[in-house]
């Protein structure tokens, strides 16, 4: 989303209202990769062979079970506030950040695969004409150094609210992950034992996470989302920061104007049939309002494309 630095504003559809960033350029659009997962096939992991993985990891938190506390000064400033100090709160912010550091890593597999192979990564194919194959060739000289200079930000990002040492864990933990590598954490947990056993990763639990989104959707009303913001979104000053510095948490009225805006776009790009930036979008309203109200705005601008068209 755009930062806005003028503080909190009010609903309504003002200009400087806070609202999604469709140019790409506080959060760069990765190419079309499957959805991140933790670990990529093993053909596409890049620069690890599988005879030479280690076996674990072995770091001061596992970032599944066990977390690192926010840093004091990071709550005095505002940075991270008291209610996301809550265990379960700093499991999503977790969550959220390791989403995003995947998303990095898995584009940046995709990219450097595409070089290897000579193809274009958002189709797979070979270029047809000269001037695709020029654009190809700067594509690749330029896009590995910017996927990886994402990937930085996001960590120093998580830097400003967990500290330098929680910061070199965490990249590590997402890097070993993303190769297949376990983690084992050596702190004890920061979360209590009722949290950690909902997140332990049962059969039952990772088949449910593999349900469907199209299963998901059938139960999700065509209803304009007013979620709340996610605690990873607002520590990240995607929403804007005060004039103190503080991170912006947009209240209900915010959240309903920027959801508002943003379904307008959505709307209009369904109507020109431009499915890539539709799907771009809703990965914007994904990362900040979490994946669930997605699909409920999705299936909210589906349904008013729809009866616009009777």
């Amino acid at each position: 989303m755009a930062r806005s630095t003028k503080g909190r504003s009010t609903g309504g559809k003002d200009p400087n209202q806070l609202h999604i960033d469709w140019t790409g350029n506080a959060r760069p659009p990765t190419p079309a990769v499957p959805p991140p997962e933790e670990s990529a096939p093993a053909e596409a992991r890049t620069g690890i062979a599988d005879d030479s993985l280690p076996f674990d990891q072995h770091l001061p938190w596992d970032f599944k079970t066990t977390f690192p506390e926010p840093l004091p000064e990071a709550i005095e400033a505002g940075i991270v506030t008291d209610e996301d100090t809550e265990p379960e709160n700093i499991r999503a912010i977790h969550e959220q950040h390791a989403r995003e550091l995947f998303a990095a890593l898995n584009s940046l597999d995709v990219v450097l695969d595409a070089r290897r192979r000579g193809v274009d990564p958002t189709t797979g194919l070979p270029p047809e004409t000269s001037a695709g194959n020029e654009r190809l060739k700067k594509m690749f000289a330029t896009e590995p150094a910017r996927l990886e200079r994402w990937r930085q930000t996001l960590l120093d990002t998580y830097e400003t609210a967990f500290g330098a040492e929680a910061a070199d864990a965490f990249g590590k933990a997402i890097r070993a992950r993303h190769a297949g590598i376990e983690v084992i954490g050596q702190s004890t947990a920061t979360t209590p034992a009722k949290t950690v056993a909902a997140v332990e990763a049962t059969p039952d639990r990772l088949f449910a996470e593999r349900v469907s989104r199209q299963d998901r959707r059938r139960r999700i009303v065509a209803r304009l989302p007013v979620p709340r913001p996610l605690p990873s979104a607002v520590t990240a000053g995607h929403f804007g920061r005060e004039e103190d510095g503080r991170p912006v948490r947009p209240g209900p009225n915010e959240v309903r104007a920027i959801t508002e805006q943003h379904a307008d776009k959505l709307i209009d790009l369904l109507g020109s049939r431009d499915e890539v930036n539709f799907r771009h979008g809703l990965a914007r309203y994904a990362e900040d309002f979490g994946q669930e109200a997605a699909d409920q705005l999705e299936a909210y601008t589906r349904r008013q494309v729809q009866e616009r068209s009777r």
